[in-house]
């Protein structure tokens, strides 16, 4: 998966009681840190989800976080967020996640080979598995690593 992702982008965390908002802006704080996005392009993940429902919860522990392209978005880039502690995508148990992937797109067409190529990825079951049951930086990064 460290094809899809920059070590700087991937993050994990262990603290209790975090909201899905706050989750979707932890996993792209990378990206407005390195200037790839301005803070409208979470405000508008958060908004889309608010006003469409669920739909980002893409699977069991796993929102992909997403909006419209935006023109202060520089470049299609992906961060990743794994939580120890699930949240609750809109506050509904039904739809809770540990798994936070947050992508960016500046158009309608320069995501698409990194939306392919993850989706790949999360077709491995077992890898995805692997990735969950890091506890650590370091044992999150070791399992997007290996093959």
């Amino acid at each position: 998966m460290m094809e899809l992702f920059s070590e700087q982008y991937v993050q994990y965390i262990d603290q209790e009681h975090v909201s899905w908002q706050n989750m979707i802006q932890m996993a792209g704080q990378p990206l407005l840190d390195d200037g790839l996005i301005a803070q409208e392009y979470v405000d508008e993940i958060i908004t889309t989800c608010t006003e469409k429902g669920p739909y980002m919860n893409i699977g069991p522990n796993i929102v992909l976080a997403h909006a419209r392209p935006l023109p202060s978005t520089k470049k299609a880039v992906m961060a990743l967020l794994l939580s120890k502690q699930p949240a609750a995508l809109l506050d509904d148990p039904a739809h809770t996640a540990r798994l936070w992937i947050f992508l960016a797109t500046p158009d309608d067409r320069s995501h698409i080979e990194l939306i392919q190529k993850l989706a790949t990825l999360l077709m491995d079951a077992d890898r995805v598995q692997r990735v969950l049951a890091a506890n650590s930086q370091e044992e999150l990064l070791g399992s997007l690593r290996a093959e």
